[in-house]
């Protein structure tokens, strides 16, 4: 059984660090692509420039005879931006602090109070001061796009213009979201008038998250004046009905109840639903793990005995002196070894005494006499030995 729980950590390990591999280099694909995007506006941004700076110089200098650049080839592209400007940069090419600088005003970028739905002024651009509705939020961006506001002609490529069609469309160009303002009617309360008011500063109040769903909601307030400002109505979903659809009454229908008497399903339909042979499988039954333990106990009796059939002569030799070391037991100390040892002793100990040019060293005496300094009695000791001592009677005065 462990080595099939080796063999699961090994294929869980390998499945992760092939996962891994994949999810570098579909990053690294998505950089480069990123980057390759970045480049090309670039460049479609300065050939622009180039042709601006170009038309401006020949109308400067020749006048009434610079060439119509509005006809010809390229004429009913005039005026029309390239589709690699279309592309804006993308997420990965702008820090945090870029990003949640554009959202400052509408709060953090996980937590923003603007939504689909809601009426914004235009702070930017040639439609500054222009008011409408937001139709989409691209939140890894952090931009919004202006329904109906900040329109520019996008020429189409080559390979997508067909015979009849125009040569260039019109888009919404999607705008920072530091470009925008959100705008509500605010009622005044001295007036009593209700008019648009430009909200400049949002906060999220009163977050709650539902531990179930993982859902986040919170009211958008405005710092300050603590007014609380409504999200906007979500429109209701169409629903279109086909012939294939299951009626209600069939959903509502219940058709199965459970019993204590059998199981739910057949057992054998567990195994058609789960990956019985799959190499990450770690639940097994009790007679998988039984027969496995039995191979594995089997398989270490049979490497015991195959150790035991196929030893040396040496190896005998040494299972047997082995064995009889065993049987003597721990060896004990006889009075003929004492006295060698003895005899031993002295010899090292008269060596060492004539190399060190000596006769015979002085014996130290066992215990050294110490004075040892006897308390005074306590006061109890003597009361205790004057109270045993016999009382004699006074002597007689003369």
């Amino acid at each position: 059984m462990q080595k099939i729980i080796r063999r699961v950590a090994t294929t869980e390990r390998v499945a992760a660090k092939r996962a891994k591999k994949i999810k570098y280099y579909k990053q690294q694909a998505d950089k480069d692509e990123s980057n390759s995007t970045f480049l090309a506006q670039r460049r479609a941004i300065r050939d622009d420039i180039s042709l601006a700076k170009s038309a401006y110089k020949d109308d400067w200098k020749l006048g009434p005879l610079a060439p119509r650049i509005n006809h010809g080839e390229t004429g009913d592209n005039h005026g029309a931006v390239n589709e690699a400007r279309f592309m804006t940069s993308s997420a990965e090419l702008m820090s945090k602090e870029q990003l949640a600088e554009r959202c400052k005003w509408a709060g953090r970028l996980n937590r923003l109070n603007i939504a689909q739905g809601d009426r914004v002024v235009v702070l930017e651009g040639p439609d500054k001061g222009r008011i409408g509705k937001i139709s989409d939020i691209d939140l890894d961006k952090a931009m919004v796009t202006v329904e109906g506001l900040n329109k520019s002609n996008v020429r189409a490529p080559s390979h997508m213009q067909a015979p009849g069609q125009p040569a260039n469309y019109t888009l919404e160009f999607p705008l920072p979201i530091s470009s925008v303002r959100l705008v509500y009617p605010v009622q005044n309360p001295t007036t009593g008038i209700t008019k648009d008011v430009i909200i400049n500063q949002l906060v999220a109040t009163e977050y709650v998250r539902d531990r179930v769903t993982g859902k986040e909601r919170w009211t958008r307030t405005i710092p300050g004046l603590s007014m609380a400002i409504p999200w906007p109505e979500k429109p209701p979903k169409e629903v279109k009905e086909h012939p294939a659809d299951t009626l209600r009454i069939r959903v509502e229908q219940r058709t199965f109840i459970p019993t204590l008497l059998r199981p739910p399903m057949p057992e054998s339909v567990l195994d058609e639903l789960r990956g019985k042979y799959s190499r990450f499988r770690t639940r097994h039954e009790p007679e998988y793990i039984a027969a496995k333990e039995a191979e594995a106990q089997a398989a270490k009796e049979r490497n015991a005995t195959l150790m035991d059939s196929i030893r040396t002569p040496l190896q005998e030799l040494h299972r047997h002196e082995r064995a009889e070391k065993k049987k003597k037991g721990k060896p004990r100390l006889t009075l003929e070894m004492l006295e060698e040892i003895g005899k031993v002793i002295a010899k090292n100990r008269e060596r060492t005494l004539n190399a060190a040019a000596m006769s015979s060293v002085e014996p130290v005496p066992a215990t050294a006499a110490t004075e040892v300094a006897t308390p005074p009695p306590s006061e109890d000791a003597v009361a205790e030995k004057d109270s045993e001592a016999p009382t004699q009677p006074p002597a007689p005065s003369s």
